[in-house]
């Protein structure tokens, strides 16, 4: 595998903006407002991974994703904070939100009008905004909707939460640096995982679960998902149909949903597994005489779920089964930021591997024109 050559390509892509993470001015939320956000895929995957993963419990709750067409019971309040997010404009789930918001009649009495996430190209979506008045903050023509997570589609969540937008571009800035020089821990990770799913995929192992023992990093499979389905699963240059397979899953729950599978079944399955740092301070468990396992009040949470990620590499290692595993020593803006980058190159640089564009997506359009025929739009 030529390194040099993949990066080249990689960076000479004209989608390939997200691998240099600008400062953006971003509008001032207030920490203790609720925050509706309408958007789909890109436009929200990356929202709710960074809310979930940085965001306390109460910011959990008032975080507000507004995505599938179906109505959903929704009280707007004065206070609210909408906003509509779309790259190109033309998204139908955001579109059906517009006219569920407008209906209900709120969006007028709202103390802050909306604020708008779409390239300033005259879109529909762009054309409302200036109509209406909202202001609009620009989602760069040169990065693709699920690469958006260093645009205002991750740093304005992350700015409401009270969270440092700094650190988490300079941990973006700091991946792809090592990266691209070849040295560091996040570079070594992510030449790694190319070269391993790369070569994993030659040898028939075209499908990957990701497998965070990380409770608050459970909507990172999702985010991770799209990346990896839509950017390669594609047909290459020669005519050849070819793909990676991304599989969701969350330990220890996937331990009795899915681990069978992959341990039993044919060796055409990789798992990659994310665990975190154990946490500081005592537990008490107040095990009854009948707990199978007597010594077991010594541990705590997070040491009994560190010793169920460890066995379950153990095992999927001993069997056979192609494995990545990263350590995260703690998760806070800069990790995650880093993180976030490191996937974003290994799927990058992997379809520049497989020779298949990461970037487009025209099935996905074909069923899009499919569905606007279906309802007669």
């Amino acid at each position: 595998m030529n390194r040099p050559r993949l990066w080249s390509a990689l960076q000479a892509h004209p989608l390939s903006g997200w691998m240099s993470p600008l400062d953006q001015v971003l509008p001032h939320l207030g920490p203790h407002t609720r925050l509706l956000w309408c958007g789909i895929g890109g436009s929200v995957l990356p929202s709710q991974t960074i809310v979930r993963a940085l965001g306390s419990s109460s910011a959990r709750q008032a975080f507000i994703p507004l995505q599938s067409p179906e109505p959903m019971a929704l009280h707007l309040e004065s206070t609210d904070r909408v906003v509509l997010a779309s790259k190109s404009g033309n998204t139908l789930e955001l579109w059906t939100w517009i006219g569920r918001l407008r209906s209900l009649g709120g969006l007028s009495q709202l103390k802050h009008p909306p604020l708008v996430i779409t390239q300033p190209d005259g879109n529909p979506l762009h054309r409302f905004a200036e109509a209406e008045g909202y202001e609009v903050i620009s989602f760069p023509d040169t990065v693709g909707g699920r690469f958006s997570a260093f645009t205002a589609i991750g740093t304005l969540p992350l700015a409401w939460l009270g969270g440092d937008v700094s650190a988490f571009l300079a941990g973006a800035r700091e991946a792809k640096r090592q990266t691209e020089a070849g040295e560091g821990l996040w570079g070594a990770r992510v030449w790694e995982a190319v070269d391993k799913l790369h070569t994993g995929y030659l040898q028939g192992v075209q499908t990957w679960a990701h497998l965070p023992y990380v409770q608050r990093l459970e909507r990172l499979g999702a985010w991770w998902v799209q990346l990896v389905a839509e950017s390669l699963g594609k047909r290459a240059k020669d005519g050849t149909l070819r793909a990676l397979d991304p599989i969701r899953g969350q330990g220890p729950m996937d331990q009795h949903a899915q681990l069978q599978r992959w341990l039993g079944g044919p060796r055409e399955v990789g798992v990659f597994m994310l665990t975190l740092a154990s946490g500081d301070g005592p537990e008490h468990l107040d095990l009854p005489p009948q707990c199978p396992y007597p010594g077991l009040a010594k541990w705590r949470g997070t040491e009994i779920l560190q010793a169920q990620a460890e066995g379950t590499l153990e095992a999927l290692q001993a069997a056979g089964v192609p494995t990545l595993h990263w350590h995260l020593d703690r998760l806070d803006e800069a990790t995650l930021g880093a993180y976030l980058m490191s996937w974003q190159l290994i799927v990058g640089l992997l379809g520049m591997a497989l020779e298949i564009d990461p970037f487009d997506q025209p099935e996905v359009e074909l069923g899009k024109r499919r569905t606007l025929a279906k309802l007669g739009l």
